[in-house]
């Protein structure tokens, strides 16, 4: 897999672009259209202009309400428009106390597998809004961000890349590139404040055992993985589900490949 293009603009977490790859028919997803990334609020005004001029057209957030409250988004111009949901806490193994009380890395990552199992089911409107985005976008970019660019915006992207065509083990490797894009560790300490980068889920992750708090902030394979198991498990495939859970239009696969292929 070709390494994403990886923007390291003043503040910004976890900000690349997920277009470049192969797919399975030999064509590639076109680059500069599709971002991911973190939290935007940290941006310097200088980074703000640089991502507005990538043509940034629309901004998913997938944060909840609390989160865009507390730390709201910068504007990337008036032709850009931000698609947002009024929406409760999701579930999070951090509630668990058998999670924090965990004796093992793999114990622990066991409960994030169970979170991403159940994660395309928790944010249907959000993830059906993220395709939505990338409709709105046309020849401008899109961008979906979370807190972390992690979860949330893994699962997205995983199955924005499904659609199109790119193989699953690349698909894998892009959101196992987390890792190395971004110090969520730093992140999660902000400016030596905690909480400053990725508040207000950043207390609880500061207050579990070290072998819980590292498997939240592992991009692990066999997260992501989970998604993909738990959606052909109870539909067969990604096209179904996007169908049969996020109601879209049996054709807009095949209008995302005829966009954003070459």
């Amino acid at each position: 897999m070709t390494p994403p293009r990886v923007f390291d603009l003043p503040g910004s977490c976890n900000l690349r672009d997920f277009g470049g790859y192969a797919t399975t028919d030999g064509r590639h997803v076109r680059e500069g259209r599709l971002l991911r990334s973190g939290v935007l609020h940290k941006l310097t005004p200088a980074a703000v202009a640089d991502l507005s001029a990538m043509d940034v057209r629309a901004v998913c957030d997938l944060r909840r309400s609390e989160e865009r409250r507390l730390h709201p988004n910068p504007c990337l111009g008036p032709a850009c428009r931000t698609f947002e949901w009024d929406s409760a806490v999701e579930s999070s193994p951090m509630r668990e106390r058998s999670f924090a009380e965990a004796p093992s890395i793999e114990d622990a990552r066991r409960f994030m597998v169970g979170m991403y199992e159940r994660l395309p089911y928790l944010l249907q409107p959000r993830l059906a809004g993220a395709f939505a985005a990338i409709e709105h976008a046309g020849e401008g970019a899109a961008l979906i961000h979370c807190s972390a660019g992690k979860d949330r915006t893994g699962v997205a992207v995983a199955l924005v890349l499904e659609v199109l065509g790119v193989p699953r083990e690349t698909i894998v490797a892009d959101y196992v590139y987390t890792n190395q894009a971004a110090d969520l560790a730093a992140q999660l300490l902000g400016d030596g404040a905690p909480g400053a980068g990725l508040a207000p889920t950043a207390a609880p992750i500061l207050a579990l055992p070290a072998i819980a708090r590292a498997a939240v902030l592992d991009a692990h394979p066999s997260y992501i993985a989970a998604t993909f198991a738990a959606i052909e498990a109870r539909h067969g495939g990604v096209e179904r589900y996007l169908r049969e859970e996020l109601q879209l239009d049996p054709a807009l696969p095949r209008e995302l490949r005829r966009r954003l292929l070459v």
